[in-house]
């Protein structure tokens, strides 16, 4: 009983990150079922990304009623991201699980650090107006692309890509960057959880105890982002993902 309920739990915690930060959930889904439920590495690795569907749609639900979805930045930033977290699942079957576990969380910091140094330096973005610069294309076909290529990768949605880029290159508040990021992972998880899922590198049965914790807690996750001010948004999530990063390297190594 008690195992069963591990990833009910971890799938609480990964979905209200998700709504509140935007990130897909898997980036701490992983550590998670990694250190707690003693998954394998790979295994560890690709379950949350299907969560990951049920989880976004519930969290960018809250954003849509809010009008902070951009659709015009997720459509450019999904033409090149699709592809890419394709040919990253595909990758993982010549890459070390072990491997790809240190890569996770040494992008975990480097994610965090980036955004922890911008709070302290620069005031967030106030302003909820989403066409606050228009679109680069080139930049969102660039960006969508590597971040499709991790997400394929490492498993994470895209998130912690999507968000620092949609907040800083294109100037969006952080909310709206929030928003955004979470529909463009909610398409992301759709081939990244089909070649994980031929690859064998899926627990469904954790995934679907997950995703009913998840599902729930990513609406409220979003409904408290909402109410926060987009420099506190920042520092959350720069101090999330530092923390979880430096923890699970410890661990790995």
């Amino acid at each position: 009983m008690i195992h069963s309920l591990i990833p009910f739990f971890i799938g609480l915690v990964t979905g209200f990150a998700s709504g509140l930060m935007g990130i897909g959930g898997s980036s701490l889904g992983t550590p998670m079922l990694r250190l707690i439920a003693g998954a394998p590495a790979l295994i560890a690795l690709a379950t949350p990304m299907p969560v990951m569907l049920p989880s976004s749609l519930s969290g960018g639900f809250a954003y849509f009623r809010q009008k902070k979805i951009d659709f015009k930045l997720a459509g450019w930033t999904l033409l090149t991201a699709l592809p890419c977290a394709w040919l990253g699942a595909m990758a993982t079957a010549y890459v070390s699980g072990q491997f790809l576990m240190v890569l996770t969380a040494i992008f975990l910091i480097g994610v965090g650090s980036s955004f922890l140094i911008r709070s302290a330096r620069f005031r967030a973005v106030e302003d909820e107006s989403i066409v606050i610069t228009a679109v680069s294309i080139p930049k969102a076909l660039l960006f969508g692309m590597v971040g499709g290529l991790l997400a394929g990768l490492l498993a994470i949605g895209g998130g912690v890509v999507y968000v620092p880029v949609f907040a800083r290159l294109f100037s969006r508040s952080m909310k709206v960057a929030l928003a955004t990021s979470l529909a463009v992972v909610t398409v992301v998880a759709i081939p990244g959880s089909i070649e994980h899922a031929l690859l064998g590198h899926i627990d469904w049965g954790m995934a679907g105890l997950m995703a009913l914790g998840a599902f729930p807690a990513s609406f409220f996750g979003a409904k408290l982002a909402l109410r926060l001010r987009n420099q506190t948004l920042e520092r959350i999530f720069g101090s999330a993902t530092i923390g979880f990063g430096i923890f699970f390297l410890f661990t790995q190594l």
